[in-house]
């Protein structure tokens, strides 16, 4: 089965490289507003059909890959419409890139960032020598100098989900733990304190000795005190209990 890493990347060359093909042939280049239309139509029947399934396996981010392929091309198609490197939807190049960081591997931000750079460069619209050569160029330099800054935006939203996935794994915890507590003190704890306060109660009247008799009356109120403690122990898991909840 290949890894997560080698599907994202085909999948990116592949979307990068339709989109190409796509302005290389005259006969198809003229329809890219509407071939942009139907992806975007694309983009939101998926996004409709996924919210109202009712199937239970379908995960929310089961169409992370196919979203970032759409809108790869459709963010490609729109800037090289309208200009290429000095599109005003050049921009939107830098949010996949931060998108990419954040929901794929680092390698295949850096494979993004290539495959951009190879698809500005063989635009027919960019010329490093022409008049607008200087800013092509500080367009191309601009997508090399956001990469790291997306990987690394990319990296603290991975660890932020992961002490997220940490806590929730520990309030899991936590909680059966609570049950385990609350199942001890309820049926095993308390129910053994109320059978020997009532045995004892039973005893001490009956005892003659009067050391004796003292002896239980004060395991009788050690015990009392100790139901009292597991009582309000009870009570307080409980309130905390509650308190989390909200």
């Amino acid at each position: 089965m290949p890894s997560l890493f080698l599907v994202h990347t085909i999948l990116l060359i592949l979307a990068t490289s339709g989109v190409f093909f796509w302005l290389s042939v005259p006969g198809l280049s003229i329809y890219t507003l509407q071939l942009v239309a139907i992806l975007v139509l694309l983009y939101l029947g998926i996004h409709w059909l996924n919210n109202h399934s009712n199937s239970p396996s379908r995960h929310p981010r089961s169409t992370i890959s196919l979203d970032i392929t759409i809108l790869t091309s459709m963010i490609l198609l729109l800037a090289a419409e309208s200009g290429g490197l000095t599109s005003p939807f050049f921009f939107l190049c830098y949010f996949l890139l931060f998108g990419v960081a954040m929901l794929y591997e680092i390698e295949a931000t850096l494979v993004l960032t290539g495959v951009f750079l190879l698809f500005f460069l063989f635009l027919p619209s960019t010329d490093m020598t022409g008049p607008d050569g200087l800013a092509h160029l500080a367009q191309i330099i601009s997508l090399v100098m956001i990469t790291p800054l997306a990987i690394f935006t990319g990296h603290q939203y991975e660890t932020t989900l992961e002490e997220k996935r940490a806590q929730a794994v520990l309030q899991k915890h936590l909680g059966a733990e609570e049950t385990d507590t609350l199942l001890f003190l309820s049926l095993n704890l308390k129910r053994t304190l109320v059978s020997a306060m009532d045995s004892l109660s039973v005893v001490i009247p009956q005892e003659k000795v009067k050391t004796v008799q003292s002896n239980l009356k004060n395991l009788y109120e050690d015990l009392k005190n100790l139901y009292r403690s597991a009582d309000e122990l009870q009570q307080t898991i409980d309130r905390e209990s509650d308190h989390d909840e909200e």
